[in-house]
């Protein structure tokens, strides 16, 4: 059965690589990795919209999406970025969300409160065709859009497995919102 990934199973794979490499193993980790990407991300990645005040969340997805050998675009790793943003950040990440495969928006309350989130939603929507666009729900309240029925629109991220050290690509769905499901494996190759 298809569900949310849940808070509790990124905090159990944060523990778990933590017991392995330490905090700042992690922080290399995360920094050295392929998975979170910065200015030199790959065209075929996935552009990454969340707010940065889930930041903690990011990062734990990112070990997730490491392991799995998925690149994710995340801003706030990309030096190309002005430091204040301003017309040149919003150019550069709207040419980033033009130059990606995929989208997927974080899901979270702080996403949902984000004028950057939503921004960067319509212009990937405007700019991609919906089977490009996902969103991610972590958050307890998730599928609970009141406020945000716009987000029905899109396919949405879920998972197939309780233990997430043994998830793989392939146990991980995008369904969308006729309720047919694809593999994130067959939805990043399309």
């Amino acid at each position: 059965m298809e569900k949310y990934l849940s808070q509790k199973q990124l905090d159990k794979l944060y523990r778990r690589e933590k017991r392995v490499l330490g905090k700042e193993g992690i922080e290399e980790k995360l920094n050295k990795s392929k998975s979170l990407s910065n200015s030199n991300f790959q065209n075929g990645s996935i552009f990454f919209s969340h707010s940065h005040l889930d930041k903690t969340i990011v990062s734990k997805i990112g070990l997730l999406f490491d392991k799995l050998d998925i690149e994710l675009y995340v801003d706030w790793l990309d030096k190309s970025l002005p430091e204040s943003t301003n017309i040149i950040t919003a150019t550069k990440i709207k040419d980033k969300i033009k130059s990606s495969n995929k989208f997927l928006f974080l899901a979270t309350f702080h996403g949902l409160k984000s004028k950057w989130c939503n921004w960067e939603l319509g212009i990937a929507d405007s700019l991609k065709s919906h089977e490009n666009l996902a969103i991610l729900p972590i958050e307890t309240r998730s599928g609970n859009w009141k406020g945000n029925e716009y987000l029905e629109l899109y396919s949405e991220m879920r998972i197939e497995s309780n233990n997430i050290d043994d998830l793989n690509a392939d146990q991980i769905f995008i369904k969308n919102i006729s309720g047919d499901s694809i593999s994130l494996r067959e939805w990043i190759s399309l």
